[in-house]
């Protein structure tokens, strides 16, 4: 009996002690390790711009060099401490002449990454960190009022290959995660005949580093009428791909 006991309070022992291991390991995964924010860091990107030409009769590729710089800490209208991050651009030729492109913000709230952007709150992260987990990305984009951006609604950003390795630019980064935010077809791309709709955004975040990789697609095609013979690409229909290719810390 007395070794009976004994049996089963070192199984309890061992269990509790499996259970803290795993919740330590857990706990390591936060959003500030793979979002870090320092004023002074910059993070330079390839970016591959999907534009549409031609009263969007035809489209084309345009390549740059960005740069992502944290250039203040500042207050949000909600009197949350927050980052304003400067975003310049210069051609994929020319590395003198870079031009203000845009700025945003970036806000930790308690468990989430909250940006802002063009007046739009998207939650980029949601704790826990964890391969399934998700979240609806854009709850606070007003999709029902304004047309331009209806395709938006109801998007779930989901995690996958949570500590998983990525290369980008060539480079494997060991620690990454990805969030995917929507991959969705409706028609035939490959049938101008009829309308399509291609919906596709995912990006990819280091630890200790940040955004290493985005791609994003909305391409909306309107088929051949009356006053378009060919068709025509609608007009809010865009696309870039961000690959990290440098970085200051």
């Amino acid at each position: 009996m007395l070794k009976s006991k004994s049996i089963i309070y070192f199984f309890i022992i061992f269990l509790l002690m499996a259970c803290e291991k795993e919740s330590a390991v857990f706990k390591t995964e936060k959003i500030k390790d793979y979002f870090p924010l320092k004023v002074g860091n910059y993070i330079n990107y390839r970016l591959d711009s999907t534009v549409y030409l031609s009263l969007g009769t035809k489209k084309e590729v345009h390549s740059y060099v960005i740069q992502d710089k944290i250039d203040s800490l500042i207050t949000d209208n909600l009197g949350r401490p927050s980052y304003k991050i400067k975003r310049t651009i210069r051609s994929s030729t020319d590395t003198t002449k870079w031009k203000d492109l845009m700025s945003y913000l970036v806000t930790y709230d308690s468990t989430r990454l909250e940006l802002v952007q063009d007046n739009q709150r998207y939650l980029k992260m949601v704790e826990p960190i964890s391969n399934g987990f998700n979240w609806k990305g854009n709850a606070y984009i007003n999709t029902a009022g304004i047309s331009s951006l209806q395709y938006l609604a109801d998007w779930r950003y989901t995690y996958e290959n949570v500590r998983r390795s990525f290369t980008a630019n060539g480079i494997s980064y060991t620690e990454t995660v990805t969030v995917n935010q929507r991959s969705d077809t409706s028609g035939n791309a490959a049938d101008k005949k009829f309308y399509f709709e291609i919906n596709h955004s995912k990006e990819v975040y280091s630890k200790s580093i940040g955004l290493i990789f985005k791609e994003f697609l909305h391409e909306a095609w309107q088929p051949p009428n009356a006053s378009s013979p060919g068709g025509y690409y609608e007009a809010n229909s865009y696309g870039i791909r961000l690959t990290i290719t440098g970085h200051n810390f």
